[in-house]
């Protein structure tokens, strides 16, 4: 049996397993923007209707806060957007960069989520659900090459992983989180394709979720992306790429930008909200991880 069979005949458990860790558990949601707390239940996956202000995607001035409703039991960032406004060269840029992070996981299921470069052509970032029971992950770039890769730095509370890919030569994206509400982008998961499929998104706002580290445990806090997003099972994992155009920050003539990485999506009120970690979550286990000594991956005895 071939890995195209192996990885074919299990894509709905792969990418199940790969989100449904986040779909059972109980979340709490706190508007970032709003001192009051807002409480609902949230579960993974993805469609919603209510009309929210957009601020302009093409401003490079500070962050401003739009109009929108606080919100209640069930978030309602708004219609999802009908397309992710970056140009083909902005996108082309941000496919090459993008991968599918798979391997054998607890009990032999073979999982897979998605991922991107950065910092160094041969570290990608993923989630960290992902690599429970995961000892020989590997890693498919766009041009059709599997690679072995090797786990690095894991972020239990931000649901983040980062693994060194030795070859990729990969180029490695920007992070920034400097983006006004409302701004629109991509979703630049793999889901069951043989390459990325770009998902547009809109921020609705940063909120921090109230839920449980990957494994369990007490509540953390996960800064977090409201999103306008109809995404799927197999996301987890995918860079928010937005055009540089959008970002207050300098970025060196970068064309686009990674403001958070995909973790979940809610089965509630009809979909279409989705949830990204911010980019400085991704920024700081960078910065406090050795990345040049491997790391295990979560027991499959921790997963619940």
């Amino acid at each position: 049996m071939n890995w195209q069979q192996v990885r074919s005949g299990v894509t709905w458990l792969a990418a199940g397993a790969a989100i449904a860790v986040v779909g059972f558990l109980l979340l709490r949601l706190l508007d970032d923007n709003n001192s009051g707390a807002n409480s609902g239940a949230v579960d993974t996956s993805a469609n919603s209707a209510n009309s929210v202000a957009e601020a302009d995607p093409v401003s490079t001035a500070a962050p401003t806060t739009v109009t929108r409703s606080p919100l209640g039991d069930t978030p309602d960032p708004g219609p999802v957007p009908d397309n992710h406004s970056l140009s083909d060269e902005e996108l082309a840029d941000a496919l090459a960069s993008s991968v599918r992070v798979s391997g054998a996981a607890c009990r032999g299921i073979v999982r897979e989520a998605s991922g991107f470069a950065v910092a160094e052509s041969d570290l990608v970032v993923s989630i960290a659900h992902l690599m429970t029971g995961m000892s020989e992950p590997s890693v498919e770039l766009i041009d059709g090459r599997i690679l072995p890769a090797q786990l690095v730095a894991l972020d239990l509370v931000n649901d983040l992983s980062v693994l060194r890919v030795p070859g990729a030569s990969l180029k490695p994206l920007t992070l920034s989180e400097a983006v006004p509400d409302g701004t629109v982008g991509a979703v630049l998961a793999w889901e069951g394709e043989s390459e990325p499929d770009p998902t547009p998104f809109r921020i609705d706002r940063p909120v921090t979720v109230l839920t449980e580290p990957v494994g369990g445990g007490d509540q953390i806090q996960r800064p977090s992306w409201l999103l306008a997003a109809d995404t799927e099972v197999g996301d987890s994992g995918a860079a928010l790429a937005v055009g540089a155009r959008t970002v207050a920050d300098e970025l060196d003539g970068e064309r686009i930008a990674v403001v958070g990485v995909a973790w979940g999506a809610s089965r509630r009120g009809g979909g279409g909200v989705a949830y990204a970690t911010r980019a400085k979550a991704v920024q700081k286990l960078l910065d406090s991880s050795d990345l040049s000594e491997p790391v295990a991956p979560p027991s499959c005895d921790e997963a619940r």
